[in-house]
């Protein structure tokens, strides 16, 4: 007689954590991100001298 293994799934409060913690992340990059780009948007701007700082 064989033993059927049965399929352990995820427990769903694990699964809502993990695709929180995948959008914590997303919006954590997407905002370096923007800071980055500010950043660089505002030197450039320095730089010509369209602003003073």
């Amino acid at each position: 007689m064989k033993q059927e293994q049965n399929k352990k799934w995820p427990n769903k409060k694990i699964i809502r954590s993990a695709k929180f913690e995948a959008k914590e992340q997303f919006t954590k990059s997407a905002l370096e991100n923007l800071k980055t780009e500010n950043e660089r948007i505002v030197n450039s701007l320095k730089e010509s001298g369209e602003i003073d700082y």
